[in-house]
């Protein structure tokens, strides 16, 4: 099986090739300073950090036993607007991206779907909105 690192990769992967979100750039969220700047086309930045895992143990003597792993996964999207859009503007993109995210999400691994508030970045000098994503992934053991 597959980590939970590449298996949120391809996630992404599919999410970036759904419809409208073809023409929106995907960063990875650190280092910061790599944010563009000017930004010039809607902008995300992908970071995701582990909250917990862990161990389970399923079965009986007479049923098979598993064990694994139960990852829970904070994944952040942060949607930067491109200079001199409307804050309406960055709400429909965001919501496409929540949209996409549910439509990729083959292991239903969404817990919940949260959406901040409208934002600025100083250093990039353009607003955004962030899109957390809390995660339940499971990773079975290799017997």
């Amino acid at each position: 099986m597959t980590s939970i690192v590449n298996r949120i990769d391809e996630w992404i992967t599919r999410v970036k090739a759904y419809g409208a979100l073809k023409a929106f750039e995907f960063i990875p969220g650190y280092p910061a300073h790599k944010t563009p700047s000017p930004v010039t086309k809607y902008t995300v930045a992908v970071t995701e950090s582990e909250e917990k895992t862990d161990t389970f143990f399923i079965g009986s003597q007479t049923a098979e036993q598993r064990s694994g792993r139960l990852h829970e996964i904070q994944l952040c999207l942060r949607v930067y607007a491109p200079e001199g859009s409307s804050g309406s503007a960055l709400l429909r993109a965001s919501t496409l991206l929540m949209d996409a995210l549910e439509q990729q999400d083959e292991e239903n691994a969404i817990d919940a779907l949260i959406l901040s508030g409208i934002g600025y970045d100083t250093a990039a000098r353009v607003e955004f909105r962030d899109i957390t994503a809390r995660l339940s992934m499971i990773e079975e053991a290799v017997v």
